[in-house]
């Protein structure tokens, strides 16, 4: 999957009027006539003059007849655009870039499907052919039912230990990406119910602040240590020197592994050695986006050996003069 990263600052679309025929694109409307047809909400966000997948799939799946049929029976369409030619007022431009934020959007294309008020209860991110967009919808519906059979069961609990494991239910089946911005609420009284953390909520808590923590630490740290014209070999032994890299978690010793690779590689050529420092990331912890990364550069890098030596050693001689 081709992966098509958020600018922080998104640029430019028609006003909403001239959206793909069948979608609307501000939010409110959307929401509106959902609540007033008791449909969901089907998001898309969308580069539309610039993101291939993204086009690709609009072509190919979004504005087919037969799709748009088939979804107007669940959801009303709405297109939230990030264009990088295509004119836009400040009003849409400012609306969409909050709605990408609330919604944490990363990449494009991003699907999200919403209850009429927008709480998403499924989404995929990426080019998809019909036939796994249509499945797609089918499961994010699926899960609706489901959340809304375990909320059901929310409201008859009769003790707090039956409430949590119910709300439980509900947090199990709330869209990862999304828990955070549309459950909090769910979380939250899950750990105050949950004394003895037996959800391990309150434990990924203190993880995801310790990791925050480490991860701003790994960074200052290079920071202070290295600029964009610091020599490769003077930045590797620097990041070498990182005091108890040992102790930190997976994601920052990856972080740190990852600065080193690419001072090594640069200071010394040794295309074999880098690849064993590759082996050693995905080692730690393959699931991460470091790891993942590092497997497809292992991938990539054994396939262009000849030619990632060839740039190396011609960086290397432009250094050296």
């Amino acid at each position: 999957m081709i992966r098509q990263i958020l600018p922080i600052i998104a640029t430019a679309c028609m006003a909403p009027c001239l959206a793909a025929e069948g979608w609307l694109t501000d939010m409110d409307a959307a929401r509106k006539e959902a609540a007033e047809q008791e449909k969901n909400l089907m998001i898309e966000f969308t580069g539309s003059d610039w993101c291939a997948p993204c086009m690709q799939l609009r072509a190919n799946v979004l504005t087919k007849p037969d799709f748009q049929q088939e979804a107007r029976k669940n959801f009303v369409l709405l297109e939230l655009d990030y264009p990088r030619r295509k004119k836009q007022s400040a009003e849409v431009k400012a609306a969409n870039r909050k709605l990408a934020e609330q919604y944490g959007v990363t990449s494009f294309p991003t699907i999200v499907f919403a209850d009429a008020s927008g709480k998403p209860f499924g989404a995929f991110v990426g080019g998809r052919p019909r036939e796994d967009v249509m499945k797609a919808m089918q499961d994010a519906l699926k899960n609706k039912e489901a959340l809304q059979m375990a909320e059901a069961e929310v409201a008859k609990a009769s003790t707090d230990e039956a409430r949590a494991v119910v709300l439980m239910e509900v947090f199990k089946l709330a869209p990862r990406d999304y828990v955070d911005n549309f459950y909090g609420d769910v979380k939250a009284e899950i750990k105050k119910l949950d004394k003895d953390d037996k959800s391990g909520l309150k434990a990924a808590d203190i993880r995801a602040a310790r990791l925050q923590k480490e991860r701003k630490d790994v960074q200052d740290y290079l920071a202070g240590k290295m600029t964009a014209k610091t020599p490769s070999a003077e930045s590797l032994q620097a990041i070498r020197a990182y005091p108890d890299r040992d102790k930190l978690l997976p994601e920052p010793r990856q972080d740190l592994m990852m600065e080193e690779f690419r001072a090594y590689l640069d200071s010394t050529g040794d295309v074999d050695g880098a690849v064993l420092m590759l082996d050693k990331m995905v080692e730690l912890a393959p699931d991460t986006e470091t790891g993942r990364y590092a497997s497809l550069s292992k991938i990539g890098i054994l396939a262009n050996k000849d030619r990632v030596k060839a740039r190396v050693d011609a960086d290397r001689k432009k250094q050296d003069k």
